[in-house]
């Protein structure tokens, strides 16, 4: 705004009252919280400056802020707050409260100076306040400036050990997001975006790729705004990790934070020692997981996003932290009795359904890697789970655990009578030895079995199993393994586990003639014999091999919306030994119509292009056996990390698109080639669909949120093309029209900002029905522009003639009246230029409607 010339009464009034209102105590520095949302604790607060004057009343910061902006004195504001603010941690130290990062507002003008950066330095040294304890904040201005020096100034502050946070993030361009030379801590989303969240089904869109992007990005999110729960369980499903709104607290002054604590009403801080810990947490997003759909037939529910949460566990109980909708509907289903709850007894869930499932959770706590269980519910369903250890809380201990539900299938019924001899015999090849044990005496005998007939054979006896085993008398126990199976394969351990679960099973490592392999020893009562038990000692080493191979696939599931690898529904997945390409195939029947029924083979790059001749679309075959060889492929691993290719299959006069995905992992010291087969047709639909919700973002991202025209970042990009064709000699004749709606303050301080919403809406109706072939934005509270071309600037006399008339008739009818200035270009204008004769007529004719009591 140009207050160098016409201003009005509070412009002048505010400036000439600045220092006054400082010394006074009408400005008043508030604090909002900013909320954990794993804890609900208090993480950080943000500096908010407050102006209660005593003649006006409350000036919002929308007022104040740019008329302090525009005339200088905004950098005394910044640093008063400053000040402030680190006077309030001085005061929290003194009565043992914890002192979290606190954000202050810097405008953007404060850095057009070349000694802010010292200023502010010498201010936080002086206090003795950690100099990562303050936030600088900054957002768009309603001043034009230089963003090199803005970048430059935050550089420095950064090096120098303040955090640096940039507020509104994606409702402007990306300028300062990608600046090589500030790193971000913190980016705010509009509280706009949260406000329709629950309305818009794009907004949760923009809303949820906007924080993946800042996790993409190594920034740490905060959504402002959050005024209901249903916000926050959005929020925090996916995986917004902190929140700032009314649902928690609006800004309160020291003295009325420091009275919430005495009454005991506080939020209360969150522990820094926690903050990590918390912060590892709340970074998963329980929401962008895609689910592939499976197999009916090993897969009887079908979910959208996999059901997960997050647990966290002490020796005492498993305590519910996270949880998405989908693994609530899951609870419903399969677990009615519990499928409220939030906390279980972990002592008091021993022996129980889902006791298997607990000790795999407790067991994951003593590994970094993921582990794939199966396991039944209440309702007879096998599920497939993934357990991944997330964190350790450093104060209580505590463990957070990821866990997913990866399949759900209903339990199988036997088709085929078979005799039990049979079964036994049959199973007995798996079998590496078996053991007959007195558990009286402790004498046991060994048995193998020969492998060709099934037929089990005495091969050796001894006095003492138990004694025998813990010495490794034979030698093949991996050394590594020799104390975890001392302390589990106990006399003890293995009764106790017979009688209550009917069997002991653990699984080791061998070292033996065939090498160091993995094997599983189970141990069963004898039939009708309770002295004596049996112990079989199988070979699991493939079954490892496999199950750590589709561990490999579920964890590319659950990361690929994030690394944007594997996308769709798999058809197959090959792992292939690359000393001499033979490969496994996985497939699931649908990836059976296209490649066959064969599991395995000796040549995979061979064999792939014998086969694709049949399946492939005629016009795709020649790139497919240009592309897709041995050496293009690791060409591209070597290259990128992965080798991916497109292409189309042909089946039944049906096309289906398809993508070969493939990267190398190291597995037990060998490398591996792990090839993806994926069917892609949905996601090419999704991306027509993304790119229609990426424009709608676009678009919003551009659009006032009340009155649905152009913002005031819509105007600065239209300005600057403008200020483009002006230098380039190209720019057709327009004219800039400023307006002031009158009366909006007196709207809101005394019906409410409910009825001012409607007034602004009204009055900009009445812009944008007169202006009918002009773009119309909004660029301040009660302000709004319009950039008159063509017929609207032919006819510009004429129309703001008739704007005129228009609000004669309105203040007669008590409707609503605004103040409006035009002026015309010419073709060595830039538009600054042009706004700044149409501001000075507008406030020309605010004064001469006030003289004629048009107001």
């Amino acid at each position: 705004m140009n207050t160098t010339k016409t201003v009005d009464r509070l412009n002048e009034y505010i400036i000439a009252n600045f220092d006054k209102a400082i010394s006074e105590g009408w400005i008043e520095t508030y604090f909002q919280p900013i909320v954990r949302a794993s804890n609900c604790k208090v993480c950080e607060e943000e500096a908010l400056a407050r102006w209660d004057d005593p003649g006006f009343g409350v000036l919002n910061p929308d007022t104040f802020i740019p008329i302090l902006e525009v005339s200088g004195l905004i950098e005394r504001l910044d640093l008063y707050v400053l000040g402030e603010v680190l006077e309030k941690m001085r005061q929290q130290a003194k009565i043992g409260l914890p002192i979290v990062t606190t954000s202050v507002n810097f405008s953007q003008v404060d850095f057009q100076s070349g000694d802010l950066v010292e200023k502010i330095d010498d201010i936080v040294s002086a206090s003795g306040i950690s100099k990562d304890k303050i936030a600088i904040e900054i957002s768009d201005s309603s001043v034009i400036t230089d963003r090199s020096r803005t970048i430059a100034q935050l550089e420095l502050l950064q090096k120098l050990g303040y955090k640096i946070w940039l507020d509104n993030y994606g409702c402007g361009n990306l300028s300062f997001i990608l600046s090589p030379r500030v790193d971000f801590d913190v980016v705010k989303l509009d509280m706009s975006m949260t406000r329709q969240s629950m309305t818009s089904g794009k907004a949760r869109i923009v809303i949820t790729e906007l924080i993946k992007t800042s996790v993409g990005l190594g920034i740490e999110a905060i959504v402002k705004g959050v005024e209901n729960k249903q916000q926050l369980d959005f929020l925090k499903e996916i995986g917004c990790g902190k929140l700032q709104g009314f649902y928690f607290c609006k800004p309160l002054p020291i003295s009325s934070i420091f009275d919430r604590y005495q009454n005991g009403l506080q939020i209360g801080f969150e522990n820094p020692k926690e903050a990590d810990y918390y912060a590892a947490v709340d970074k998963i997003s329980l929401h962008d997981i895609p689910f592939m759909k499976m197999n009916p037939g090993l897969m009887g529910d079908f979910f959208d996003t996999l059901p997960m949460a997050i647990l966290e566990i002490d020796e005492e109980e498993l305590r519910v932290m996270r949880i998405n909708k989908v693994f609530e509907r899951f609870l419903a289903d399969d677990f009615p009795e519990q499928k409220d709850i939030q906390r279980i007894s972990l002592k008091a869930s021993e022996n129980k359904v889902g006791s298997y499932t607990l000790s795999s959770i407790k067991r994951s706590l003593t590994t970094d890697k993921q582990i794939i269980i199966d396991d039944r519910t209440p309702t007879g369903k096998t599920v497939h789970m993934m357990i991944q250890k997330i964190a350790q809380n450093p104060v209580t201990k505590k463990y957070a655990v990821l866990f997913a539900i990866i399949s759900i299938s209903d339990a199988g019924k036997a088709i085929d009578s078979l005799s039990y001899n049979y079964i036994a015999r049959a199973l007995s090849e798996d079998y590496v030895a078996m053991y007959f044990v007195d558990m009286d005496s402790n004498n046991y005998v060994v048995y193998h079995s020969d492998g060709i007939n099934r037929d089990i054979s005495i091969s050796d006896h001894g006095d003492d199993y138990f004694y025998d085993a813990h010495n490794n008398v034979d030698k093949r126990i991996y050394k590594e393994d020799e104390e975890m199976f001392n302390e589990l394969v106990t006399k003890e351990n293995i009764m106790k586990s017979i009688e209550e679960n009917g069997s002991f099973s653990v699984t080791f490592r061998a070292d033996d003639e065939i090498g160091i392999h993995y094997v599983n020893m189970k141990a069963v009562r004898a039939r009708a014999d309770k002295r004596h038990i049996i112990i079989g000692i199988s070979d699991v080493d493939n079954q490892m091999k496999q199950q750590e191979l589709f561990k490999l696939i579920q964890e590319e599931r659950i990361i690929y919306s994030r690394m944007a690898a594997l996308e769709g529904d798999f058809l197959a997945v090959y792992s292939v030994d690359l000393s001499d390409d033979s490969y496994v195939v996985y497939k699931t029947p649908q990836g059976v119509n296209f490649i066959g029924t064969k599991e395995k083979g000796n040549d995979f790059f061979g064999e792939t292009l014998d086969r694709i001749k049949e399946v492939i679309h005629k016009d795709d075959y020649e790139g497919f056996v240009k592309n897709v060889t041995k050496k293009h492929i690791f060409d591209a691993i070597n290259r990128s990390g992965s080798f991916s290719y497109k292409y189309r299959f042909l089946n039944n006069k049906v096309i289906t698109y398809v993508n070969l995905k493939a990267v190398t992992v190291e597995e037990n010291g060998e490398q591996k080639l792990i090839v993806g087969l994926i069917n892609i047709d949905a996601q090419v639909k999704k991306e027509a669909e993304y790119a229609e919700n990426l424009s709608a973002a676009e678009d919003m991202a551009l659009k006032d949120a009340l009155t649905g025209v152009k913002n005031k970042h819509a105007y600065a990009i239209a300005e600057k093309e403008l200020n483009d064709k002006v230098l380039e000699g190209t720019v057709s004749d327009y004219a800039i029209v400023v307006f002031d709606l009158n009366g909006l303050k007196f709207v809101n301080d005394t019906f409410g900002h409910q009825k001012g919403d409607d007034f602004i809406k009204r009055g900009c109706k009445m812009i944008c029905d007169t202006f009918a072939h002009s773009p119309v934005f909004r660029i301040g509270g009660d302000e709004f522009a319009v950039i008159a071309q063509g017929k609207d600037y032919d006819n510009l006399d004429s129309i703001m003639n008739s704007f005129d008339a228009s609000n004669y008739t309105n203040k007669i009818r008590g409707e609503v009246t605004i103040a409006a200035g035009a002026a015309r270009s010419t073709s060595k204008m830039f538009v600054k230029e042009v706004f700044e004769k149409a501001d000075a007529n507008m406030y020309e004719k605010k004064n001469n409607m006030k003289k004629t009591l048009l107001l």
